[in-house]
């Protein structure tokens, strides 16, 4: 297990930060200012996350607005002066941020640099409102004004924003594409998303899906998801923006790519079975034959770092050409390591061991970064082109719901401190 900070041993400085944060009152000055940056394996300015994980903040109305409405706002725990270490120390009842602004100045606060959106949207009562894709012109006008206000509220605390899990189309300018050729409707709304993406100042727009569904490991499905993402990013790179897709674990299962094959052995557990027909694997995985067939210059990925490691728990054999049953684990560092500059973008995904035999559910449960198993000083030590990468914290169980409103903020003071602190 990598060097990190557990729950337990969290030092008084993120006490600090959170007693800072239980103002609702925060400016863009890093609470973790004075920390020591030689040897940093996150630099300050690749410090982010993807909102995915405050996804109740943005949804929920906020301290200004409340006032201006004449409501109570939300109230919840952001830490007292003994969290984390003391997991028990919740601190008094305070308000809650709510909306854009104020998540993004609770954010800039605790040293995040950058945004990965999951969507753009928020509660309509919040400052700069809200306003989704419409095809009409006045529509199209509207969204785009959104946008300008949501780039206002990142400049004003100096945040940068790195990518979305937004539209991704299903046709394309290409010959497998349903009907032969991108539709009129869907190259209007990527092109709008992407000039969305170029207000916010985006460098990467993308999906949290797979460039084609993991459900079907045959080769077939995903040569024709390279063509497809190959001709979307063309269009995408005429905006100067990348094209991305992120993974799952399933994303790293076995390409089916070999002939039928008759086995007798259980795959994950060896046991006898009847003599069964399947699809013979040659051991690439899915996304790395999608990586194989489409141009470096073109195609880049996200790697959810969790995820690829469930992928090595439940993906660790296969059947070969011949039928014969062959243990052949996924290394997620080895994955990367070898070909760093198509992975520009991580999500920085913890997860604690469940210890499951291999082949047996996720392997992990989720937990801010730095308090579970996974070794990412390690991974990121050793992964190359340091500084070139981009690791957005994710924890899709952050948010508590309405019993613990303020969870996915305390856990991001967690996950902010560990990222800043983690060295190689």
């Amino acid at each position: 297990m990598g060097q990190h900070l557990s729950r337990r041993s969290f030092l008084g400085v993120t006490a600090g930060a959170a007693a800072v944060a239980a103002t609702a009152n925060l400016g863009p000055t890093s609470a973790f200012a004075a920390t020591v940056r030689n040897g940093r394996l996150i630099p300050s300015d690749k410090l982010g996350t993807i909102t995915f994980t405050q996804r109740d903040v943005p949804s929920r109305i906020g301290i200004a607005a409340s006032a201006a409405l004449g409501q109570a706002p939300t109230m919840g725990f952001l830490g007292g002066p003994g969290f984390p270490e003391d997991p028990n120390d919740l601190g008094p009842l305070v308000p809650l941020p709510g909306g854009w602004r104020e998540l993004f100045e609770f954010l800039a606060n605790l040293g995040f640099k950058q945004i990965e959106f999951a969507g753009y949207g928020q509660n309509a009562n919040n400052p700069g409102g809200t306003a989704g894709y419409n095809s009409s012109p006045e529509g199209r006008a509207n969204y785009l004004a959104y946008a300008h206000r949501l780039r206002a509220m990142l400049d004003e605390f100096g945040l940068v924003g790195i990518g979305n899990h937004g539209f991704i189309p299903n046709t394309w300018p290409g010959p497998n594409s349903p009907g032969g050729a991108m539709s009129d409707s869907d190259y209007l709304r990527f092109q709008t998303e992407l000039e969305f993406a170029s207000i916010l100042g985006l460098p990467f727009m993308g999906t949290g899906n797979d460039p084609t569904s993991a459900g079907n490991r045959n080769i077939e499905p995903w040569t024709i998801a390279g063509e497809k993402w190959e001709a979307l990013n063309r269009l995408t790179l005429e905006w100067g923006i990348y094209l991305y897709p992120h993974n799952h674990s399933p994303a790293y299962n076995f390409l089916q790519d070999g002939p039928i094959v008759e086995v007798t052995e259980d795959r994950l557990t060896g046991a006898p079975i009847p003599p069964t027909l399947v699809r013979g694997e040659s051991g690439t995985r899915l996304m790395q034959y999608f990586l194989d067939i489409t141009a470096p210059d073109l195609c880049k990925l996200e790697l959810d770092i969790y995820w690829a490691h469930v992928a090595q728990h439940q993906h660790r054999w296969r059947y070969d050409w011949d039928g014969n049953r062959v243990e052949d684990i996924f290394d997620p560092l080895e994955q990367v390591a070898k070909q760093t500059m198509r992975y520009p973008l991580f999500h920085a995904k913890d997860g604690e061991s469940t210890g499951q035999p291999p082949g047996v559910g996720n392997g992990y449960n989720f937990v801010p970064f730095g308090t579970g198993d996974i070794d990412f000083q390690n991974f990121f030590a050793n992964m190359g082109a340091k500084g070139y990468h981009n690791p957005n914290y994710e924890q899709d169980n952050a948010p508590g719901g309405g019993s613990d409103p303020g969870r996915s903020l305390r856990h991001s003071v967690i996950s902010a401190y560990n990222m800043s602190r983690l060295r190689g």
